[in-house]
C-alpha cells in the first residue's frame, strides 16, 4: 500500500515536471517566434528604406533628365522615350514599395506574406535581365544623339566619357541595390521557413 502511494507520488511528480517542461518549451517557442518576427520586420524596414531612396532618386532624375536633354536640343523622340522609360522604372519601383508595405510580420499569415515577398524577390531578380539591355540601348542612343547634335569636338568627347563613367557608377550602385533587396528578401523567406519547421 505504502509502495503504491510512493509510486503514485513519483508519477505525479513526473507529470508535474513534464507539464512544467512543456510550458517552458512553449514559452521559449513564443519568444523565438517573436524574436524572428522582429528580425523580419527590421530587414523589411531596411529594404523599404533602400527602395524609398531609389524612388526619391528617380523622382528627381525624371524631370531633371527631361529638362537637361531638351535644353541640349536632343531629338523630341529621344526626350519622350527617356521620359517614358524613367516613368516606367519609377512606377514599378513604387509598386514594389506598396507591395512591401502591405506585408504584416507581426501577426499576419506568414504563408501569404511569403508568397507576396517571393513576388517582390522575383521582380528584382528578373528586372536586371530587362534593365541592363534597356540601359545599354538607351545609352548608345544618347551617345548617338549627342554626337549627331553637337559634333565630335573635344568637349563633346569629354562629355561622352563623363556620361560613360556616370553610367558605370550608376550601374554599379543599381546592381548593389538590386542584390541587397534580393539578399534581404531571401533571408526573410528563410526565417519564415524556419518558423514553419518549428510549428
Amino acid at each position: 500500500m505504502e509502495q503504491n502511494r510512493l509510486i503514485s507520488q513519483e508519477l505525479e511528480d513526473m507529470r508535474s515536471q513534464i507539464t512544467s517542461f512543456r510550458n517552458k518549451l512553449e514559452e521559449q517557442a513564443i519568444i523565438n517566434e517573436a524574436h524572428i518576427r522582429n528580425s523580419m520586420r527590421s530587414k523589411m524596414s531596411d529594404i523599404s528604406r533602400t527602395i524609398a531612396g531609389t524612388i526619391i532618386a528617380g523622382a528627381i532624375a525624371l524631370p531633371y533628365c527631361i529638362w537637361f536633354f531638351w535644353s541640349q536640343g536632343l531629338s523630341t523622340t529621344f526626350v519622350i522615350s527617356t521620359g517614358i522609360m524613367l516613368t516606367l522604372c519609377l512606377g514599378l519601383t513604387i509598386l514594389q514599395q506598396v507591395r512591401l508595405r502591405s506585408l504584416d510580420f507581426s501577426k499576419g499569415n506568414l504563408v501569404e506574406t511569403a508568397a507576396k515577398l517571393s513576388r517582390i524577390k522575383k521582380h528584382y531578380r528578373e528586372w536586371q535581365w530587362v534593365a541592363v539591355p534597356m540601359l545599354i540601348a538607351w545609352f548608345g542612343w544618347l551617345m548617338y544623339e549627342i554626337i549627331n547634335k553637337l559634333g565630335n569636338e573635344p568637349y563633346v568627347i569629354g562629355f561622352c566619357c563623363g556620361a560613360g563613367m556616370g553610367g558605370i557608377i550608376g550601374g554599379i550602385i543599381g546592381f548593389r541595390i538590386n542584390r541587397k533587396v534580393i539578399r534581404k528578401t531571401s533571408e526573410i523567406l528563410s526565417q519564415i521557413e524556419e518558423l514553419h519547421k518549428g510549428e
